[in-house]
């Protein structure tokens, strides 16, 4: 599909929907799961902050399975 600013949603294992997103081509990603129609931010940048590398690397890998089922080119 290629470059993209908005993932498609994408229903993960653990049975919630995932999309990741972000406001121009220059920036990074940020991992957003749907609860009750809206969407909220899953807080990778403040697993970043808080060192949390368990949630770093869930996030993350949860980012590279959306990107890979989308089909981004990153």
């Amino acid at each position: 599909m290629g470059l993209q600013l908005e993932s498609t949603e994408f229903l993960n294992d653990d049975g919630l929907i995932y999309c990741i997103k972000r406001e121009s081509l220059d920036q990074d990603f940020t991992i957003y799961e749907k609860r009750n129609g809206d969407w909220v931010d899953c807080g990778l940048d403040q697993a970043v902050k808080d060192l949390n590398f368990a949630e770093f690397k869930r996030l993350g890998l949860l980012i590279k399975t959306i990107m890979d089922a989308d089909q981004w080119i990153a």
